[in-house]
């Protein structure tokens, strides 16, 4: 048996090359894919190969498989489903799974042979013994805590091209996030729980990997006090960064343990300035009166900070991105990271946006946090868009990259390497008169 299993990935340049034609790194390698080759039954003596489309292209006889595995997140379900149409047309069996897939189930049975809903770590294997014995059920769904907790698989990371991405060591310690932000796909998708793998599970995955920094991929792995005690002395020995609540950012003891462990970065949900705006996302735990205190204190105990920011929440106007942008440079963020606000399938945010009727477009190729795929309150979608073109465009002009690295003189070099990376990235946009897309229309493969 052959198996292929691709990550779909639909980004594309503004001058209509894919992403992977550019030869430029990806910053960190998916672990979805080699942990999923990691749990094919061996008894199948399958030969498994792995295609991450962000680094790699398809070949167009997907190497002669028997199955097919894509997972998609919902800006790349229409790529997905180009894939499925052309495994398909080859006689291929194809499986869909993944962020997508699990909110949209029907849509996505209408272009596979079976839908594999929510995490796989107990669905996977048994879809792959019923495929050998010929009795493939269309759609499976199962308990997965237990598996993923204890489960004594680690991802088959070799199948990946390791020079291919910045950061190629990554580790997924943890699931789900004990906070319930309106707007994330992180608590629908893990059902509200989080979910910390054992130690031992942890430390032979770490002890796996070659030597060099680790990427936690992990929403929010180090938030409560357990899971901190548990899995700081584990990490301890190695670099690594994570994402982190602004909870744990501000706490000053759980910072200097963090640093003592090995921690050189951490990614922030800033997102908003505004403390209703906060509020009103189920985020009130941002405390926007310690943001600043926070950049200093993170500069101090040399970690860098990638923050992240949305555009679009209700409480926002024309203002928001001019007062974001400056709040970025005035506290020497590393990097930033800027998204239109985006109601994903299965938010909380879709289904209040979609009783009220403001949901513009179910093209699902717009909601890749670039586009305005709603009706916002106090701007129009051309305002959205191109404010948030121009933070991009701002943020990382060579003045302001210069400006920030010098002013935080965390890790300099690497971080002008990322914030390069990042102008470059700024290519995947254009203006927003050069990008109007027309709204309502159907997505070509829904």
């Amino acid at each position: 048996m052959r198996i292929l299993l691709i990550g779909a990935n639909a980004r594309k340049m503004n001058d209509g090359r894919r992403w992977q034609e550019t030869q430029v790194r990806a910053a960190y390698a998916p672990t979805t894919l080699t942990t999923l080759a990691a749990l094919v039954p061996p008894e199948l003596d399958a030969e498994v190969a792995v295609i991450d489309e962000a680094v790699d292209r398809v070949p167009e006889d997907f190497l002669r498989a028997d199955l097919v595995g894509i997972s998609a997140m919902t800006c790349d379900a229409p790529r997905a489903y180009q894939l499925a149409q052309m495994a398909q047309a080859r006689k291929i069996t194809v499986v869909l799974g993944g962020y997508h897939p699990t909110f949209m189930p029907e849509e996505a049975a209408r272009h596979a042979d079976a839908v594999v809903r929510g995490f796989a770590e107990a669905a996977w294997p048994q879809l792959l013994r019923d495929f050998a014995r010929g009795v493939m059920k269309p759609l499976y769904e199962s308990a997965w805590e237990q598996a993923f907790a204890s489960g004594a698989w680690i991802p088959r990371r070799h199948l990946l091209r390791r020079k291919a991405y910045s950061t190629a060591n990554t580790l997924e310690a943890s699931r789900g996030c004990a906070n319930q932000c309106s707007f994330c796909i992180v608590p629908p998708m893990h059902r509200k729980r989080f979910v910390l793998r054992q130690m031992e599970r942890i430390r032979a995955d770490i002890d796996s990997m070659p030597a060099g920094p680790i990427a936690l991929l992990d929403p929010n792995p180090l938030e409560s006090s357990s899971s901190a005690a548990e899995l700081l002395p584990t990490l301890a020995g190695r670099k690594w960064l994570a994402a982190a609540s602004m909870k744990s950012a501000a706490n000053r003891s759980w910072i200097k343990a963090a640093r003592a462990s090995g921690c050189r970065g951490l990614v922030i949900g800033f997102e908003s300035l505004d403390a209703n705006t906060l509020a009103a996302a189920g985020k009130s735990f941002n405390d926007v009166r310690v943001y600043e205190e926070t950049c200093r204190m993170l500069r101090g105990e040399g970690i860098a900070i990638l923050g992240s920011f949305v555009f679009g929440f209700d409480g926002d106007n024309k203002g928001a991105f001019e007062r974001i942008v400056e709040f970025v440079h005035r506290n020497h963020l590393n990097l930033a990271l800027y998204s239109a606000y985006t109601p994903f399938p299965g938010t909380d945010a879709w289904t209040r946006f979609n009783k009220q009727g403001r949901i513009l477009t179910e093209d699902w190729s717009l909601y890749d946090g670039r586009h305005a795929v709603f009706a916002p309150a106090n701007m129009t979608v051309d305002e959205l868009e191109q404010g948030l073109y121009d933070a991009w465009n701002e943020t990382y002009g060579l003045r302001s990259i210069l400006t920030r690295v010098a002013g935080s003189m965390t890790l300099p070099l690497v971080s002008l390497a990322a914030n390069l990376g990042f102008r470059y990235y700024r290519r995947t946009f254009m203006p927003a008169e050069e990008t109007r897309t027309s709204r309502g229309e159907p997505c070509e493969f829904s």
